[in-house]
């Protein structure tokens, strides 16, 4: 009979390629995950992965496995959620996940309340740039960008983030503003990568842009607010990043940056677990008093 221990190690490496970014989603280490697959590999016979320097690709063994792992993978993950559903008290662990500057300036001075009030509650604020998935319990409740996809997923709208275009006093200084009816040109842009989804602002500068140069990318908002406030380029943030960035001052663009949607999502399996829907219910208000700082409606004048 298979061991469903060893399905996970074999699903984790199918789905992330390499052994160190599957020992990451395992929390563990390197050495650990290739042993188990090598262990695995004997134990059926068959070798189910295709190895090369860029990383692991699935074999036609793999692939006739994979399948049957990931049925396994539901079952075994529809029971996990089914026994948190059983959990009738304000205690436990919860995994939040969200964008690192969300985490970092929204939802982490938000908590503070909220775990005082719920001493028998812990938080782990995952800060991570690629979307956890809540049907395979990578996360218990997750906020996004962009409406989930996935069927067993409950989801609302709990805010809208408005963006603005920044630079630097002092990149200013030297290359002055930007001149938008010549789409920027000689200037520098400091742009999020392709990497994370849903990304708002990169087809809307490309064509308020389109003449500067990239001079830098980053797959994180602080990142790019860190090194616009430097002076390497023009950034799009969001407001309520970018206005609080000392050093960034805030453009006028001839039509506004996209706003987004922010989205608060919960697997239907665990929206009724106390300690889930307390965080959901206080979140949900707390952000209430901060929607006018999400999404401000004033736009600076033209030439300030």
């Amino acid at each position: 009979m298979l061991d469903w221990d060893d399905l996970r190690y074999f699903l984790a490496v199918a789905r992330h390629g390499t052994l160190s970014a599957a020992a990451r989603a395992l929390k563990v280490t390197q050495p650990t995950v290739g042993r188990r697959v090598d262990a695995f590999e004997r134990r059926l016979g068959a070798k189910l992965f295709r190895r090369s320097p860029s990383g692991f690709a699935l074999s036609a063994a793999g692939e006739s496995v994979l399948g049957h792992a990931e049925r396994m993978e539901q079952g075994a993950l529809a029971a996990e959620r089914a026994a948190a559903g059983r959990d009738a008290g304000l205690t436990g662990h919860l995994r939040v996940t969200a964008s690192e500057w969300l985490a970092a300036r929204v939802l982490g001075p938000l908590l503070a309340p909220f775990l005082a009030r719920h001493p028998g509650i812990s938080v782990e604020l995952v800060a991570d740039a690629r979307w956890l998935s809540l049907p395979r319990r990578e996360a218990d409740i997750a906020f996004r960008p962009a409406a989930f996809e996935h069927r067993e997923v409950f989801q609302r709208e709990v805010a809208r983030i408005g963006f603005g275009l920044y630079a630097s006093e002092a990149y200013l200084a030297g290359r002055g503003l930007p001149d938008f009816d010549r789409q920027c040109e000689g200037h520098a842009l400091v742009t999020m990568s392709d990497d994370p989804p849903a990304v708002a602002d990169l087809a809307w500068l490309r064509a308020v842009a389109a003449k500067a140069r990239v001079a830098a990318r980053t797959n994180g908002r602080e990142a790019q607010a860190t090194m616009g406030a430097a002076g390497v380029g023009l950034v799009c943030l969001p407001r309520y990043l970018g206005d609080a960035t000392a050093g960034l001052r805030l453009l006028s663009p001839p039509s506004p940056p996209p706003e987004r949607a922010l989205w608060l999502g919960v697997h239907r399996d665990t929206r009724g677990v106390p300690r889930v829907k307390a965080l959901v219910a206080f979140v949900t208000d707390a952000l209430g008093p901060l929607r006018g700082a999400l999404r401000p409606g004033a736009r600076p004048r033209p030439g300030r």
